[in-house]
């Protein structure tokens, strides 16, 4: 998933992009463009657009002016503080599984199992990518499913076997797709807004670590490279959450010798999830 727009790999490995705040799948669809063409032949990429309109995000305008209308994942805190977390996050799943189904109403086929998302995007991939393995490790235990959708409830979404998420100038905290982990939070968007930033300090713990594989792109010169840095280092395991540092600021690299890197990573990220899987 990525920034506002999402992308899911479609092949044998299907990867969701989100995209970051005030952006829409049709401007990411452009920026990955390099990424996409290195790898259709193992991935298809399906983009998906955030639920709620928002106002171009950082890096938008002027060279996206045109391409609106602008979406977002997250309402800003003073929106977001008069909608209860189940309200919102279920506007998210819906919307994610809407695209997910008009996909395959298309005829496409294919198992989804990566996420990719830029900026907000990243941080709702990896938060979905938690929450997957979080659904799985109880449903292994004989465990009570619960979600804001209901206990033990099927959806889509959650019931496809998400296996890792490239996370491209993805911020911390993540995002709470349940009410067991409400104390995560989901009504802010402290990247783009310090004055909330004190509603995202959360005392991470072993159990809210990531451990299926994960891909950080962070851009040295991106004002919000600390929060980055902070979901690679407390919400991730180290064993299965790889980092890498480009001299840029907020955006996707397209340089080629970056994306040739970061192509070959995400290649090698699929085997072992294929693996881990197996």
């Amino acid at each position: 998933m990525v920034y506002n727009p999402t992308a899911t790999f479609h092949k044998k490995t299907l990867t969701r992009m989100k995209t970051g705040l005030g952006s829409n799948g049709d401007i990411l669809f452009i920026q990955t463009r390099a990424l996409r063409d290195q790898l259709s032949s193992s991935f298809r990429f399906v983009y998906s657009n955030g639920p709620f309109f928002s106002d171009p995000g950082p890096g938008v305008l002027p060279v996206y002016k045109d391409a609106g209308p602008f979406r977002s994942w997250l309402r800003r805190p003073l929106q977001n503080r008069a909608q209860e977390p189940r309200l919102h996050m279920e506007a998210i799943r819906k919307c994610l599984e809407g695209t997910m189904k008009e996909d395959e109403q298309s005829g496409a086929s294919g198992q989804w199992v990566g996420l990719m998302g830029f900026s907000q995007g990243a941080r709702l991939a990896a938060s979905v990518l938690f929450e997957s393995q979080r659904r799985q490790n109880i449903q292994e235990k004989g465990g009570i499913v619960r979600g804001y959708e209901g206990d033990n409830i099927e959806t889509k979404l959650w019931d496809q076997r998400w296996q890792f998420a490239v996370l491209f100038s993805g911020p911390a905290p993540l995002i709470a797709f349940c009410p067991e982990n409400d104390h995560l939070s989901s009504q802010s968007t402290a990247e783009h807004d310090p004055m909330y930033r004190a509603l995202d300090n959360v005392n991470c713990s072993g159990e809210l670590h990531i451990t299926k594989p994960t891909l950080h792109v962070i851009g040295v010169k991106d004002e919000w490279a600390p929060s980055q840095r902070e979901l690679y280092e407390k919400y991730c395991s180290k064993e299965s959450s790889t980092l890498v540092e480009w001299e840029g600021a907020h955006r996707i690299p397209i340089e080629s010798s970056i994306v040739k890197d970061l192509c070959a990573r995400i290649l090698v990220m699929s085997k072992q999830a294929d693996f881990v899987e197996s």
